[in-house]
């Protein structure tokens, strides 16, 4: 199949959350040479036993582990939302994001996903990459591929709360500051944010103070 097909196997027109996938990694696909050695096993999940209406979750991890991770939670009921923003390198060229495993785990997951049927009012898992935060340079003819998210990356939190989302779940070894910003938002408007390391039941989470930085509410969006 060809970048778009892919793209086309995780976009589920009928469900509203689809609409946030990000196409940058599906958009230059057929033009990669992808990794030969993947691990394709879909782990357990510990911190979630069945699929919550009311819940989003965030999987900030390495994109590999997203992908496999929610994958996993498809099979409770969610649907799959990819956000991965960075683009390839040229080829030959070095790049302090590495997408290639992310792009052939998302050939795979588009082929599992192909017939898969996704409810219209199935809750989204959003599926991240911590590797995006990556910015030592070496040498300066790496290419410098990484990127934050913003506010405009993700719904809105009236969007969340008209659409039946009450609490959002981030997975992950730590809060990101990029993603420390929206939940400050998010919370501040009336969501209740929870974390997980991914073994121990989601509490609520331990945000840092929002830094006045951005000029730009979420609720601009959406």
């Amino acid at each position: 199949m060809l970048g778009k097909d892919i793209y086309k196997c995780w976009y589920k027109e009928n469900n509203k959350w689809c609409k946030w996938i990000k196409p940058t990694l599906f958009i230059d696909l057929d033009n990669q040479i992808l990794k030969d050695v993947v691990d394709y096993e879909i782990p357990h999940i510990y911190y979630i036993d069945k699929l919550r209406d009311d819940t989003a979750i965030i999987i900030d991890e390495d994109g590999d582990t997203s992908i496999k991770e929610g994958l996993a939670l498809m099979n409770f009921g969610y649907v799959l939302v990819p956000l991965f923003n960075s683009p390839y390198p040229l080829p030959n060229s070095k790049s302090l994001v590495s997408n290639l495993s992310i792009a052939t785990l998302l050939i795979w997951g588009g082929t599992i996903l192909k017939d898969k049927t996704v409810s219209d009012v199935a809750p989204p898992v959003f599926l991240l990459d911590k590797n995006r935060l990556n910015r030592y340079h070496k040498d300066k003819s790496i290419f410098d591929n990484s990127y934050d998210i913003y506010s405009q990356d993700l719904p809105s939190s009236n969007y969340f709360k008209n659409n039946g989302i009450k609490n959002i779940i981030l997975k992950s070894d730590k809060i990101n500051p990029d993603l420390n910003e929206i939940l400050n938002k998010y919370r501040k408007n009336g969501l209740n944010i929870l974390y997980t390391n991914g073994y121990e039941t989601p509490k609520k989470a331990k945000l840092k103070k929002a830094l006045k930085k951005h000029n730009i509410d979420d609720e601009d969006f959406w």
